[in-house]
């Protein structure tokens, strides 16, 4: 029986540490996770020699390989592991992936190292809500459950990054009223990302959906730019937000909603012409 093994009450970093090793070994996919009291310096699963048998693998516990207890600063039981994937030669070809994983192995390390930003340690963060802090395993398997699960969607997230600053490449920058305006074709772009970019006003468009979003971080009132498209394609289901701050067309939270006509060009030249 293939069995991953760590410390009861598992941090982030040990929970990150096993989904990551599963991702890139698929026949410890099923395995069975045990947990073991800290409470022993170099405590191993049924006392054999840490990293003596391939079928049980510790993660943080132990003092074996994937263990940064032995010795190694800076680094923490899932920058073990991927330095271990990437070794093996078993890394993603994908660039994409590649740079997400990568990224999400560094934000999980600064974290372990105490060197996370303090909204990574909040109330709010990952590491705290996954914490169950009853030293059960029972509990302690939820939240390897749920970190895991996390840790996908955190993924997807990075992916979808990564492929926005290619897109964001393509950019068209001009001049509106409403001061420095950005127009991009995507369908991974969002508002998020747009908030860390320059600009006053945005213009999102995803060719996939046919889905428009106008956006300003500022306080700027894009009704005029409701008003002009309405007026150009009266028959797309246009919204605009309370704050007027968001027009949108089209979204994921309105599903059957019709879309505009308006092509992207054409999109633009209402920005232009408000």
């Amino acid at each position: 029986m293939k069995t991953l093994v760590t410390h009861i009450n598992p941090h982030l970093d040990d929970i990150a540490a096993i989904w990551l090793f599963k991702k890139f070994h698929p026949e410890f996919k099923d395995g069975e996770i045990k947990f073991l009291s800290a409470a022993k310096d170099g405590v191993t699963y049924e006392g054999k020699a840490v990293d003596s048998d391939p079928e049980v693998i510790h993660f943080g516990i132990g003092r074996g390989k994937y263990d940064e207890h032995k010795g190694d600063v800076g680094d923490c039981a899932t920058s073990l592991v991927w330095k271990d994937i990437k070794a093996g030669g078993l890394a993603p070809k994908d660039q994409l992936e590649l740079k997400a994983l990568d990224e999400l192995v560094e934000w999980n390390t600064l974290i372990d190292t105490g060197k996370g930003s303090a909204a990574d340690i909040s109330e709010f963060g990952v590491p705290s809500f996954i914490r169950s802090l009853d030293s059960k395993e029972e509990t302690s398997l939820e939240s390897v459950e749920l970190g895991s699960k996390i840790l996908d969607r955190i993924l997807e997230g990075l992916k979808r990054k990564q492929q926005s600053i290619l897109d964001w490449e393509k950019r068209i920058e001009f001049k509106t009223k409403f001061g420095q305006t950005m127009a991009v074709s995507s369908q991974t772009i969002d508002r998020s990302f747009c908030k860390r970019m320059s600009g006053d006003l945005f213009l999102i468009y995803n060719p996939k959906y046919q889905s428009v979003q106008f956006f300003t971080p500022f306080n700027l009132d894009l009704e005029s730019i409701y008003q002009k498209v309405k007026q150009q394609d009266s028959d797309a289901d246009w919204y605009l937000h309370q704050s007027h701050h968001i027009i949108l067309c089209g979204s994921h939270t309105a599903p059957g909603s019709k879309t505009t006509k308006l092509t992207f060009d054409q999109l633009i030249d209402v920005a232009k012409s408000v």
